[in-house]
């Protein structure tokens, strides 16, 4: 796509940055769990990830969040463009939030390509996303999510719509932030069981609220026979409320850094060698 650095300068100030995994943040959402009523110390993953990973063939443990936030309040301008199809204004007129999505994707993948393959065990061989579980949407071909990969240069000659939802009785479990082993259809599957076999997977989506849409995908990528799922989602969702204190504290501390791209949310520290990707 065009000049990512250039899109997402206009909008940097909108992004939060991502705490790496340590005490007091999900290893797999990088959000802040629960403390234990008995000893007071964070469990290690939140309550929405111990639901949502419960019941599958077998969910995603990978999952790279590229920038928190927050539904409602001053600071949701990035989930007013990523999920309310906002517009940004910037010289020298408009951009859409196709543009704005692609540029984040390709901007984080050109400066964390190297962290990603480590945690799939090598180059991806699939790129693919969720499809929409809304009815009034129109099918995958032209969801969203197709479009902004095949902006981005370094992903989309392995993007391939692979995922379908499996019957409309599955939405409303979905969207009432649940799982379901059987709520997605790979394609080509009737033919071939295995037909995803050896496959090291990107998974990409716009937002992680519960997790149940990328655990439920990641688990039918597993189940017909991807070797890795990594999950790259735009926005992590989070409600920082004053009940959730490890939350509020992740929140707190990313409003009041300035957001990096290069920062590793995956790596405490910035020791593995990078790849230049082509972007």
């Amino acid at each position: 796509m065009d000049d990512a650095r250039s899109v997402t300068g206009h909008v940097i100030h909108l992004y939060r940055n991502v705490p790496a995994i340590r005490s007091g943040v999900c290893r797999i959402c990088h959000t802040g769990p629960n403390n234990r009523r008995d000893t007071g110390e964070p469990y290690d993953i939140c309550s929405s990830c111990d639901r949502t990973m419960r019941g599958l063939y077998r969910p995603a443990t990978h999952v790279v969040p590229i920038s928190l936030a927050v539904q409602n309040g001053d600071d949701n301008g990035l989930y007013k463009i990523v999920a309310r199809k906002e517009c940004v204004r910037a010289a020298p007129g408009w951009m859409n939030r196709q543009t704005v999505m692609a540029a984040t994707l390709s901007r984080f993948y050109q400066a964390h390509e190297a962290c990603l393959t480590d945690l799939a065990g090598g180059a991806f061989t699939l790129v693919t996303s969720i499809p929409s579980t809304r009815r009034d949407r129109p099918i995958e071909a032209f969801h969203i999510l197709t479009q902004v990969i095949n902006m981005v240069r370094a992903l989309k000659d392995l993007h391939k719509p692979q995922l379908l939802l499996a019957d409309d009785e599955h939405a409303p479990t979905l969207n009432e932030r649940n799982s379901h082993p059987g709520a997605f259809h790979v394609l080509g599957a009737q033919k071939e069981r295995q037909v995803l076999r050896g496959e090291r997977v990107l998974l990409v989506d716009d937002l992680f609220v519960s997790g149940a849409h990328v655990q439920s995908a990641a688990s039918t990528l597993f189940e017909h026979g991807a070797e890795e799922v990594v999950a790259l989602v735009i926005l992590r969702v989070i409600d920082p409320s004053a009940q959730r204190p490890n939350r509020m504290a992740i929140w707190q501390e990313a409003s009041a850094e300035p957001f990096d791209f290069d920062r590793c949310c995956i790596y405490e520290r910035q020791d593995h060698t990078k790849h230049v990707s082509n972007l």
